[in-house]
């Protein structure tokens, strides 16, 4: 056997029992996405009209919704890594094995992306079905959705250990939410477009190019709504992957300076 099929059984191994984890706790993530959607888009697409919002709006909201999926899964996952670093520490045990250290994160960034592409999946079928006749499938694109589900996977998997880095100590885990996931979620376009945010405050706008997360939204609403009104499509998902690459380099970076690792 050749090093490279056997740094690659050793990560598909480790990215195993890394799934197990989380195939034992998939069922009641489901249940808490439904409720999620059942919520959100069941307020925006049926009461919210009746206020005077667009009828169409629940659709809009949806491809928001499924767009923060995967944002929403970072709190527990950084939760969870910045806990076994400062308990079992089972990150520097397999630090430790006879591969280079930066796959092991590389791993851990994968783990986390297919994590949130699985959620993201199953968001579309449960809008659909909160939704029903309100939601027309008639311009979805299958192809982009699936390129919008795997780039945002990433980022949101580079995010995850950038995040983990920076959190000293589970003292202060909430500031992960409040200084960071929600500041992302809320001004990256889960209630509203780039194109709005433009028309009302130009400067904002082009601040807010800075947020990772607006092309998401936008990607998905491309994806699923049709182009009309969004930022370019490949334009998303090209800044998407240079991010997650930029932030996957400086999550490795910070990682070795606090795990101590060559």
């Amino acid at each position: 056997m050749n090093q490279t099929n056997f740094y690659l059984q050793t990560m598909q191994h480790l990215l195993h029992a890394d799934l197990k984890t989380f195939k034992e706790s998939f069922f009641a993530k489901t249940i808490d996405l439904f409720i999620w959607v059942a919520c959100t888009i069941g307020v925006m697409g049926y009461i919210m009209p009746a206020l005077g919002l667009s009828t169409d709006y629940g659709n809009f909201q949806l491809a928001g919704s499924i767009a923060s999926a995967g944002l929403f899964e970072i709190f527990p996952h950084v939760m969870q890594m910045v806990g076994d670093i400062e308990g079992n520490n089972t990150i520097s045990y397999q630090l430790t094995l006879p591969v280079p250290s930066w796959l092991i994160l590389v791993k851990t960034i994968l783990y986390y992306a297919i994590c949130s592409t699985v959620l993201s999946i199953i968001m579309l079928p449960l809008g659909k079905l909160v939704l029903w006749n309100t939601f027309s499938l008639a311009h979805v694109s299958l192809m982009r959705f699936i390129v919008m589900i795997i780039t945002s996977g990433i980022l949101y998997g580079a995010i995850t250990l950038l995040l983990a880095a920076w959190v000293k100590n589970m003292a202060g885990i909430g500031h992960v939410w409040t200084r960071c996931i929600f500041p992302l979620w809320f001004l990256g376009g889960f209630q509203f477009s780039w194109a709005t945010l433009y028309g009302i405050a130009p400067t904002l706008a082009y601040m807010d190019l800075l947020n990772p997360i607006i092309y998401v939204m936008e990607g998905f609403r491309t994806a699923l709504l049709g182009q009309e009104g969004n930022l370019p499509f490949w334009a998303c998902v090209t800044v998407v992957l240079l991010m997650s690459v930029g932030a996957s380099w400086w999550a490795i970076v910070q990682l070795k300076k606090r795990l101590d690792f060559v």
